[in-house]
């Protein structure tokens, strides 16, 4: 009897071994209604792409860039130009440079390479009035 103890206990212990060691086999077919789990593989994430905060400069008119050219000065900007219709070497405008922070009016003639800046006095007006379509180009 203690032998016949000994032998089950001994298929008890192989058997349990067995059962624990042997390899799972695969489902063969899943039922109706259960749950089956599986991994996902993980698909990349596209990048955001990055936006400009300002909007990209727009190209500026001949007539600005040869004011500024006749200004030689890097720092310089404008704004409000307006160009004669009838004379269109004629610009009109505000400017602002380095060594005057404030934006100040101006004339150019293009054809006199000649740029005039507002500086407070009665001529400066007679100089304007030729910003006026139809009037005279001097």
């Amino acid at each position: 009897m203690v032998r016949t103890y000994g032998i089950i206990a001994i298929l008890v212990v192989a058997a349990g071994i067995a059962f624990f060691a042997w390899p799972r086999s695969a489902p063969v077919a899943a039922d109706a209604g259960a749950v089956v789990v599986r991994p996902v593989e993980a698909e990349p994430v596209p990048a955001p792409i990055a936006e400009s905060a300002a909007p990209a400069p727009q190209p500026r008119p001949a007539v600005e860039t040869a004011i500024l050219a006749s200004m030689e000065d890097p720092r310089a900007e404008l704004r409000d130009v307006v160009v004669r219709r009838d004379a269109p070497q004629i610009a009109c405008g505000e400017k602002r440079t380095a060594r005057d922070p404030v934006f100040r009016r101006f004339v150019w003639l293009g054809h006199l390479k000649m740029l005039a800046t507002d500086d407070g006095t009665k001529d400066f007006g007679n100089i304007a009035a030729v910003c006026r379509e139809g009037q005279p180009v001097p």
